[in-house]
């Protein structure tokens, strides 16, 4: 009975890396596949893909986290934001990491470089989508005025 249940673990376990290595891949060529219309003319266009990039984005991490990979927001001797890619660049170099990494973690070859790479292509693509200070501050006084607007009506 014990060696029974060591096989269906053993397996289910092989089934959860088939899955994982099949969403990290999928996560990967997502955010190659949305990058370029984070600069696209139309605003929606734009938000949508910025939406859908975050999504994947933190999908992948929640994977990658289910393998006992975290990935910090930022580690000493990181790259300034000076230094720092377009948000079409910083998505499809990501991606491109994330798709190079769940294909070696099945070889096993290079894991440390390619978990380093990996976790600054992270770092990276996470500043690139997240909203600066100031978008944050128009937002809330647009949300401000969209609300004092709604009171005069309402009165």
């Amino acid at each position: 009975m014990a060696k029974r249940l060591g096989t269906i673990s053993l397996l289910s376990s092989w089934s959860f890396y088939v899955f994982l290595r099949a969403e990290l891949l999928r996560c990967g060529k997502a955010l190659r596949t949305v990058a370029p219309a984070l600069e696209h003319e139309n605003e929606d266009v734009k938000e949508q893909a910025h939406l859908a990039a975050t999504a994947q984005f933190f999908y992948a991490l929640g994977l990658l986290y289910t393998r006992g990979i975290i990935i910090p927001p930022e580690v000493p001797g990181a790259s300034s934001r000076a230094e720092e890619p377009s948000p079409v660049t910083a998505c499809e170099v990501f991606g491109e990491a994330l798709e190079r990494f769940a294909r070696e973690q099945g070889v096993g070859r290079g894991i440390g470089r390619e978990l380093g790479e990996l976790s600054e292509k992270a770092r990276l693509c996470f500043r690139a989508l997240a909203p600066e200070s100031d978008q944050l501050e128009r937002v809330r006084d647009e949300n401000t005025r969209l609300g004092n607007r709604k009171k005069v009506v309402n009165a």
